[in-house]
């Protein structure tokens, strides 16, 4: 097959019908799409479909009609482009602005019914090649500026819109220089090879990016729900000691140990309050502590709940005497938010172990001995503290329980 220009065209035309095709069936048969994912895929399919549309009447021109293959072939070809854009807009959860391009092809349209527009090549070229740079910088601006998410596969689309973009401003740059009086005139240039070719490279990555950027949200939604509690939102056992061995890791060049504090969480009687009062008070209790928990300990804290009433905390660079103090603070908040939420009815409080440990003890090893501090509290009673070192030679020694707040709030004040 020789690559000139009519092949080429050729070629940017159906791999528009394909593209829409693909991501039509896409989108139909991808389960884990979201309402943004899905109608991004509708407006992209239908924008391929529609630009293809227009360049099979553009691609007939001298053999039918001027009013199809320049006026409404043009007009198709901003319409695609809008709702090729807008799908963009969609996914991002940005506004499609569609009645915008509706209004550009519109006007369009009605200055095709101006004579010297219309009889006036270099003036179609340049409306068109401006619509179309345009929309390519609006869709570089928000892969780049408007990704929060941060996806690879956007800020390709935005790559290949720049790509496509330079040849836009190609085309028209040698259209302006050169003043071709036709469009057959010009779509015989060698220049015309370039830009068709940079299109059709265009049009293929539009026809996977999509699609691309569905399952890259998809995977980071579920790697995201793979470390996070579904019941409090908080993270989970292993996203909090992930979390916390990278934060370990990142002390490595440091010349000496830094401390840390880990303190494990466990509510007291939370079993007589579920046989009482069922599941869903359950449920709401963990809730409730999950979001004081959140509002004590705030980053570089990591937090989560371990598993059913237990949650951790773990604090970098911090003491063990201001560990204790936000522990004891922590746990009396709980306390009285329930006792309010109830009106009073009842209570609920916590036991806590901590532990403070050097950089160099692994999390799990202090973790380990963060669950004995936990039940030294318990068998102290309810609402209990124990606070305890970690040796480095592995050895436990328990140095503050609560009955010695009141000395240490008064040290501290």
């Amino acid at each position: 097959m020789v690559f000139d220009t009519p092949t080429l065209f050729l070629c940017v035309t159906i791999a528009g019908y394909a593209g829409s095709a693909i991501l039509f069936a896409f989108q139909k048969v991808w389960k884990s799409r979201s309402r943004a994912c899905s109608q991004s895929l509708v407006l992209w399919s239908a924008g391929l479909f529609v630009t293809g549309n227009g360049s099979v009447l553009i691609g007939l021109r001298g053999t039918i009609p001027d009013e199809f293959s320049i006026i409404l072939a043009n007009a198709l070809i901003v319409l695609g482009t809008g709702l090729r854009r807008g799908g963009f807009a969609a996914f991002l959860g940005r506004p499609r602005f569609l009645g915008g391009y509706a209004a550009i092809a519109l006007l369009w349209i009605a200055l095709c019914f101006y004579p010297p527009f219309m009889n006036s090549f270099i003036s179609r070229v340049n409306f068109m090649q401006v619509c179309l740079i345009g929309s390519c910088l609006w869709v570089i601006w928000m892969a780049f500026r408007q990704n929060p998410e941060n996806l690879k596969s956007a800020k390709l689309l935005g790559v290949t819109n720049i790509i496509e973009c330079a040849a836009y401003v190609w085309f028209v740059i040698h259209q302006n220089i050169l003043l071709f009086p036709t469009f057959l005139s010009v779509f015989q240039q060698d220049f015309m090879t370039a830009y068709l070719v940079t299109i059709l490279a265009s049009i293929i990555m539009t026809m996977v990016l999509p699609a691309c950027m569905v399952i890259e949200r998809a995977s980071h939604r579920f790697k995201e729900e793979a470390l996070k509690d579904p019941l409090t939102g908080l993270s989970n056992r292993r996203a909090v000691l992930n979390e916390a061995e990278d934060w370990i890791g990142s002390l490595s060049e440091r010349a000496s140990e830094v401390s840390y504090t880990l303190v494990l969480f466990d509510l007291d009687d939370i079993a007589a309050i579920k046989k009482r009062f069922g599941p869903e008070m359950n449920d709401s209790v963990l809730q409730l502590f999950g979001r004081v928990l959140a509002e004590e300990f705030k980053p570089p804290a990591m937090i989560g709940r371990i598993e059913g009433e237990t949650f951790i905390a773990i604090l970098p660079d911090t003491n063990k005497e201001i560990s204790f103090l936000t522990v004891q603070k922590t746990s009396r908040k709980f306390t009285n938010t329930f006792q309010d939420a109830s009106n009073g009815k009842f209570g609920v409080s916590v036991c806590a172990g901590l532990v403070t440990a050097t950089s160099d003890s692994p999390v799990e090893r202090v973790m380990e001995a963060a669950y004995k501090g936990v039940s030294s509290a318990k068998r102290k009673g309810r609402a209990q503290i124990v606070a305890m070192d970690l040796a480095a030679n592995g050895s436990l020694k328990q140095t503050l329980a609560t009955g010695e707040f009141a000395s240490l709030r008064r040290k501290a004040a």
